[in-house]
């Protein structure tokens, strides 16, 4: 399924059980894969860490030239 993120860039992420991602940020160009084996299936249990980690990648890449 796809999921909108609702976050100023427009990022919206393809998401799998056990962490699996495909995180798509437009405005920084990026497109983050993440091959997972979290060992609980919902995604509830690793987005307080993993969504703000891939966000920062994003604003981290808007800084650079």
């Amino acid at each position: 399924m796809w999921w909108h993120t609702g976050n100023e860039h427009g990022a919206f992420a393809a998401r799998g059980v056990h962490g699996q991602t495909i995180y798509i940020d437009p405005k920084a160009e990026m497109v983050l894969v993440r091959f997972a084996s979290y060992p609980v299936a919902a995604n509830g249990a690793n987005d307080p860490t993993s969504l703000p980690a891939y966000h920062a990648v994003a604003k981290y890449l808007l800084t650079k030239p």
